[in-house]
């Protein structure tokens, strides 16, 4: 029966696939919506880098909000919070943590690099748009490194990864949704094949938040986190994008070493930081039960 190929009957509602679709499709369509009705707030021109960042990270915020909010409710017909958007003590905590272990990673990428003499520092001070500079690190922080982090992990780890879940199964859904996150940073400037698959095994280090969790929290600190220190701290490119910075340096080296103009995300250099992340997240973790990843464990056994 054709009604059967769109909606599953059982739960009264349309698969996952098309679930999927409809959200995937509004975004940019919402997105178009929303940005002349955002930029005058911002003083239309955004001449300035800066606040062109902040209002990017604001559309994007609320278009992402807004459309998996309609989606969940509407679509999957289950509640917005389901996703792992309850905020309570412990998802402070993991927010927190998960903030410093990125923070420790990008440190960790810079400390190597440096005693190789891969980098050279040529200042440290933060030039900035002539306000505060830790007010302005601050603005960043939540104007772009937050928004972006919610953005993406609500999307990518949120909506799209567990609505995979149900359709084809945890694992694949895995997969998968890893696949897609190396291939959407492929559109960023300077990117490469490498970016790509590394990116794609950062979007598994982001998966673990979830599944050891059952909340986003964790992920999204760890999001923030990489992007905060990686730019405006440490000094390197953000994913093919550059910020004004605490650290100036440069680079020698092959790109495939060092990332590059794309960032550390390009090269090899983050696949050991990555798996110290993966072991931090694990051990932060341990005692967490009712997640998705002791279900699965308990279902196998």
């Amino acid at each position: 029966m054709i009604k059967k190929i769109f909606l599953n009957l059982d739960e009264n509602r349309l698969r996952a696939g098309w679930r999927l679709l409809l959200v995937l499709i509004a975004l940019p369509i919402v997105s178009r919506i929303l940005n002349p009705i955002i930029k005058p707030v911002f003083g239309g021109t955004l001449e300035d880098d800066m606040i062109r960042w902040i209002f990017r990270g604001v559309l994007v915020v609320i278009t992402a909000t807004l459309v998996v909010w309609i989606g969940r409710r509407y679509l999957d017909k289950k509640t917005f919070s389901s996703l792992g958007v309850r905020l309570n003590g412990l998802g402070v905590w993991d927010l927190l943590v998960g903030f410093l272990i990125s923070g420790l990673m990008v440190g960790i990428v810079f400390v190597v690099l440096r005693y190789f003499e891969i980098i050279k520092i040529q200042e440290i001070g933060w030039d900035g748009n002539g306000i505060l500079p830790f007010l302005e690190m601050f603005l960043w922080l939540i104007g772009v490194g937050a928004t972006v982090a919610w953005s993406e992990e609500l999307g990518f780890r949120g909506y799209i990864l567990q609505n995979l879940g149900e359709g084809i199964g945890i694992v694949w859904a895995v997969v998968v949704s890893c696949l897609l996150y190396g291939l959407m940073h492929m559109i960023n400037p300077n990117s490469t094949m490498l970016s790509g698959l590394l990116i794609a095994m950062i979007g598994f280090l982001r998966i673990l938040g979830w599944l050891r969790t059952g909340q986003l929290w964790l992920s999204m600190g760890m999001h923030a986190g990489w992007n905060f220190f990686q730019g405006p701290i440490f000094g390197f490119s953000i994913s093919g994008y550059s910020t004004d910075s605490l650290i100036k340096h440069s680079l020698s080296g092959p790109d495939w070493v060092t990332g590059g103009s794309f960032g550390p995300e390009a090269g090899i250099v983050v696949v050991p930081v990555v798996l110290l992340g993966l072991l931090a997240m694990v051990l932060w973790t341990s005692r967490r039960e009712n997640t998705p990843w002791t279900q699965r464990k308990n279902a196998v056994v």
